[in-house]
């Protein structure tokens, strides 16, 4: 995928529910998977709670009743080249420094966020 790095070639997803607000996981995936189709390079950065979401298998456990499928949006989002990052402080507070990471998760701090977004990117909070 080419992407031209303009300020809005960049989608960061902010993300620090998850099983507490299904919903919230819900719109930051569906907001993530459409910045993938139009061809923007998107990561979410989980805190808190949210760190949850780059778990393995994670996705699984969010229904939303007659919303899209988490699980299936998941499935595109990774295959599409979404990242995350986790924040390795909310990692540590959580004891989930051994845990299964979900493909393309990493645990990365706000260096990286910056890095990311460098340049400029449009971001979203859920």
């Amino acid at each position: 995928m080419s992407i031209t790095n303009t300020p809005d070639s960049k989608v960061l997803i902010g993300l620090a529910n998850a099983e507490n607000e299904p919903e919230n996981v819900l719109i930051a995936y569906l907001m993530g998977v459409e910045a993938l189709r139009a061809g923007k390079e998107v990561v979410m950065w989980l805190t808190k709670d949210g760190i949850d979401v780059a778990i393995e298998g994670f996705a699984d456990k969010i229904v939303v009743p007659g919303a899209p499928s988490v699980a299936d949006l998941h499935d595109e989002y990774v295959s599409s080249g979404g990242r995350f990052f986790a924040c390795p402080v909310c990692v540590k507070l959580r004891d989930k420094q051994d845990a299964s990471w979900t493909r393309n998760a990493e645990v990365k701090g706000a260096p990286s966020v910056y890095e990311f977004t460098s340049g400029g990117a449009l971001v979203f909070n859920y």
